[in-house]
């Protein structure tokens, strides 16, 4: 009776000693949990670091995932995939449905870290480090499933698929993988070099820019390279298109609106004296706004056809229409950032500045489904500047004490939505 008397607000007082010594009880089952699976969680990421698969060819990796969900009590749900796995997690009460979305393949190159579990298939490596994205995602299963008595609800494990190609988000989608159990909200991480391991960063808002591949086909007249009056030249038609396609960021987009595009790829012709039929480039467009996005497609799709018919010729173009923009719901980045104060420290907390022009094709998923977002996991360590390469670089090494930090944060937003 006497701590409700000592000046310090009474009954509300005596709450908040209970409701501080209940967090460290909670902050101490994840601490311990983490603490005691780590070494086992680093083993399995590894192991499929050196064992990395393609979009769509996962074969391997699928089996490991489901083979570890079936360890840690998670049902899986058999909803179709060819490769990919989503995990069931019901909780001990009835509540909301949390769905934790990760990726599993990895990039067509070669790796160059010379780790000892470095890639052992030629041509293909984990440079994205999808591999720290699957372990985290299992670590936050293994987790959660042994506490689940305490959740007031459900978790779904994504296990996604062919990120890289940017189809594997449309792939859950076709198979309704919503259907058994529509979630409330989407959470996942992407690991950044440029942030120190332990740490993450939080962007509310546009995070990651859409992302659609143009083709164009310029056609012509092709002859000798002798009398180009007889000819019509696409090549020197295309050079006058690529000239003229730069002014779409310059002039056709909303200044106040971030926006690239590149154009990676052109060929035509095979011989210095022969003006060919035909040149065909192609390229990426990528923006943070989706009216602004539009408006630049239709302005590639003038500005080709224009030029060629200036100049006598005719182009085509073609879309393969990608990822739309990821935006950050400001309320679950509001959760994950009191999650993370929780676990690794508000001193560990980055608060991201700049969105990135890379894509992500978590974007598919929110705000069609539910509202989401995803956070920057760091990896980096100043003691090993082969950690500061940057993604999709083949010398890249991933630290591995970003995985407790990242299964540390997830889980605890977890818990925290499910109370």
């Amino acid at each position: 009776g006497e701590v409700t008397n000592l000046g310090r607000g009474g009954s509300d007082y005596t709450a908040s000693i209970l409701a501080t010594q209940e967090k460290e009880e909670n902050m101490g089952d994840i601490t311990a949990l983490i603490k005691k699976y780590e070494a086992d969680m680093i083993g399995i990421r590894r192991h499929i670091h050196e064992n990395p698969e393609l979009s769509n060819e996962e074969i391997r990796t699928t089996a490991l995932i489901r083979e570890k969900l079936e360890e840690y009590g998670i049902e899986i749900l058999e909803i179709g995939l060819k490769t990919g796995v989503v995990g069931f997690l019901k909780g001990g009460k009835p509540g909301k449905t949390v769905a934790i979305r990760e990726d599993i393949d990895a990039l067509p190159m070669s790796e160059k870290t010379d780790l000892p579990y470095a890639s052992s298939v030629d041509g293909v490596c984990h440079s994205c480090g999808h591999d720290i994205h699957a372990t985290v995602l299992l670590f936050c299963a293994r987790v959660l499933s042994e506490l689940r008595d305490e959740l007031n609800g459900n978790v779904m494990f994504l296990f996604q698929p062919a990120e890289e190609r940017g189809t594997g988000a449309r792939q859950l989608l076709d198979c309704k993988f919503y259907e058994p159990v529509k979630p409330d909200v989407l959470v996942g991480l992407h690991v950044s070099p440029e942030y120190p391991a332990g740490s993450i960063g939080l962007k509310e808002g546009p995070a990651n820019a859409s992302c659609d591949t143009f083709y164009i086909k310029v056609s012509g007249k092709g002859g000798h390279g002798a009398h180009p009056e007889n000819c019509i030249d696409p090549i020197a038609i295309s050079g006058y298109i690529m000239a003229q396609l730069q002014t779409v960021v310059s002039r056709e987009n909303h200044p106040a609106y971030p926006a690239v595009m590149t154009i990676g790829s052109i060929h035509g012709g095979k011989a210095p004296n022969v003006i060919p039929d035909f040149v065909e480039m192609s390229g990426t467009l990528r923006s943070l706004n989706a009216e602004s996005r539009e408006t630049m497609q239709d302005a590639i799709e003038r500005i080709s056809v224009s030029c060629a018919e200036a100049m006598r010729g005719h182009a085509e173009v073609r879309w393969e229409k990608g990822m739309p923009p990821l935006v950050n719901d400001q309320n679950v980045i509001a959760g994950l950032r009191a999650a993370a104060e929780e676990t690794i420290g508000a001193d560990h907390v980055i608060t991201v500045q700049n969105p990135s022009l890379g894509s992500e094709d978590f974007s598919f998923l929110f705000p069609l489904l539910a509202p989401g977002a995803q956070f920057r996991l760091g990896s980096g360590n100043d003691a090993d500047p082969n950690t500061r390469h940057g993604l999709h670089n083949s010398k890249n090494v991933f630290d591995d004490s970003c995985i407790a930090a990242g299964t540390a944060v997830l889980v605890q937003y977890t818990r925290n939505f499910l109370k």
